[in-house]
């Protein structure tokens, strides 16, 4: 084989490697765009209920707030409640029921979710990505 029939064809293989490259990356950010609908059960009576990623808070029968249950710290789920203080189980952090930290290390707030609440059920939707 030639040299120059060579480059034509090893050219032409590497400029088809990119494109598909830049085909599925294109796939994973419109995938990443599309918002995704969660469906989170409503419970009026609990003050503090636990949803997986999310933590739905309900203050005296007030419009319920959610927050992601990811610590501010290292990122670990915060899944305990005693009291009115939610508590990280890694390494200790407090946060009061509006997700302000009350002790540390975490010194950031527990970042607010977005929802809506659907009227006929009552549940809550949060979009996720």
């Amino acid at each position: 084989m030639k040299r120059r029939t060579f480059l034509k064809y090893t050219t032409a293989v590497i400029t088809g490697f990119v494109l598909y490259l830049w085909y599925k990356m294109l796939q994973m950010r419109q995938m990443t765009l599309t918002a995704k609908k969660l469906l989170l059960p409503y419970d009026r009576t609990k003050k503090v209920a636990f949803q997986g990623d999310y933590i739905v808070v309900n203050k005296n029968g007030n419009k319920p707030v959610v927050f992601s249950s990811h610590c501010t710290h290292l990122g670990c789920v915060i899944n305990k409640k005693e009291g009115d203080v939610l508590v990280c189980p890694c390494h200790g952090s407090r946060f009061d029921l509006n997700g302000n930290p009350v002790k540390g290390p975490a010194y950031k707030p527990l970042q607010k979710v977005p929802f809506e609440t659907d009227k006929n059920s009552g549940n809550l939707t949060v979009k996720t990505t």
